[in-house]
């Protein structure tokens, strides 16, 4: 308290934004096959509490998030049925029995406003267009978020007054092991990332380009990613865009050489009523490759690459890419538990969305039909329509920000296709296909 104290004599100010959510969720199906004599209901109740700090001046600001709980299950316990009936001690798990700490520092970085631009140096989030690939999952919906190990230099080159913004960072993926690899060899398997991007940031439009060179030396690997996006307000019209593509190489032998290009993309057409704004929405990701696969250092996470893959915050749907189908973003589990409540990604498919928007002052009703198609065989994946209602009990207006406590019930049935029990359940022909409901609520409270 009394370093507080003096930090803010000396003209330092904290400011906290952030949220604290309770998601009760019940899934039936979720193994999109009928499972003779298993009750196939889920649910279950997690918690999270999200906060990001400032810490500083207005041209040094010490940064950082802070989860607590971070979706931490209620009432479980890894031991199970072996824990008295009345025990006292909650458990810290999630829900795939892996234990979670209390509190997790995710992001800290320092951020310095100098004559000459932007410098960012530490673990810094990023988030890049429609959030597609780069994503900050910073919303009160998301789980994940992407936080680089990164150096980065942002400035305005034609001037103070220039909508055009430009960056320069460096990032280390993975500092990798020093590793024999013959006699008196040393081979330094550090994956490093060296990126560009520039944007034209107006109200009525933004866009530019995001651009990495991931590389790995002791291996002659190179990973490229480009991302073009760009988002169009002429009057009532909205546009938006983003188009990417993934394209390298990699030398795991002297005589093998393995190649790699994938693309996805998403684009975006709405018309804003004043009440009333639908939005259509198509999105692609380009079939995997079995020769079409490499990884950047051997079981490392984060650094295979494979066929385009949208980021795991990027959800088009409740169901469908979020809890079946699509690719699994992997997660540690304690033996004995199912993988099937693993976070998916959009992967391998093509969907199209059609959503409506009904809004009043405090409360939002969204409608979504959503149509999705296998991008390696062009068959059927599932059809779902999805319903949200979220309504606002409280908002508020602090010194600094808006104070929000609202609840929200979403509702989903997916129609599972014949290519999705395929993908879901290699090898079981002979079982029959069974349709996927899931309900997620939530009360939140945003500062």
């Amino acid at each position: 308290m009394l370093l507080l104290s003096s930090l803010f004599v000396l003209g330092f100010e904290l400011e906290l934004k952030g949220y604290f959510r309770t998601r009760p969720k019940l899934f039936s199906n979720l193994t999109v096959v009928e499972m003779q004599g298993v009750d196939t209901l889920i649910g279950y109740i997690d918690s999270r509490s999200m906060t990001n700090f400032s810490l500083g001046t207005d041209n040094l600001k010490l940064k950082g998030r802070i989860d607590l709980l971070d979706n931490v299950v209620w009432g479980f316990n890894a031991k199970g049925a072996a824990d008295s009936a009345l025990a006292e001690t909650v458990s810290v798990n999630d829900i795939v029995g892996k234990d979670i700490p209390p509190l997790k520092v995710k992001r800290l970085y320092l951020e310095a406003r100098t004559p000459i631009g932007l410098f960012m140096l530490g673990f810094v989030p990023s988030h890049w267009g429609l959030g597609m690939s780069v994503n900050s999952g910073d919303g009160v919906y998301d789980d994940f978020g992407d936080t680089f190990a990164r150096f980065l230099f942002a400035t305005k080159p034609f001037g103070e007054d220039s909508k055009i913004i430009t960056a320069l960072f460096f990032d280390k993926a993975v500092e990798g092991t020093v590793l024999q690899q013959g006699a008196g060899d040393l081979l330094d398997a550090d994956t490093d990332d060296i990126g560009f991007a520039v944007l034209y940031d107006d109200e009525a439009y933004k866009g530019g380009a995001y651009s990495t060179m991931r590389s790995q030396w002791a291996t002659n690997s190179r990973a490229f990613f480009i991302s073009l996006y760009s988002e169009l307000t002429p009057r009532k019209f909205y546009f938006g865009t983003e188009i990417a593509g993934l394209f390298g190489s990699f030398t795991p032998y002297k005589d093998q050489t393995i190649s790699i290009n994938s693309l996805g993309a998403v684009g975006r057409v709405g018309y804003n009523f004043s009440r009333f704004f639908p939005i259509l929405e198509l999105g692609y990701a380009s079939p995997p490759s079995a020769d079409n696969e490499f990884d950047l250092d051997t079981n490392r996470r984060g650094t295979k690459i494979n066929a385009f893959t949208f980021d795991p915050n990027y959800r088009p749907a409740l169901l469908l890419f979020q809890f079946v189908g699509g690719k699994k973003f992997p997660q540690p589990s304690q033996k004995g538990y199912t993988d099937v409540l693993e976070s998916r990604r959009v992967w391998n498919a093509f969907y199209s969305k059609l959503s409506f928007t009904v809004k009043t002052e405090r409360v939002f009703v969204i409608p979504s039909l959503l149509l999705a198609l296998d991008s390696q065989k062009w068959k059927f994946l599932g059809f779902e329509p999805d319903f949200e209602i979220r309504n606002y009990l409280l908002k508020e207006r602090g010194k600094d920000a808006q104070h929000n406590l609202f609840l929200s019930l979403r509702l989903g049935y997916l129609f599972v296709g014949e290519r999705l029990k395929e993908l879901e359940r290699p090898g079981e022909q002979f079982t029959k296909k069974s349709n996927v409901f899931g309900v997620v609520g939530l009360v939140a409270y945003e500062f």
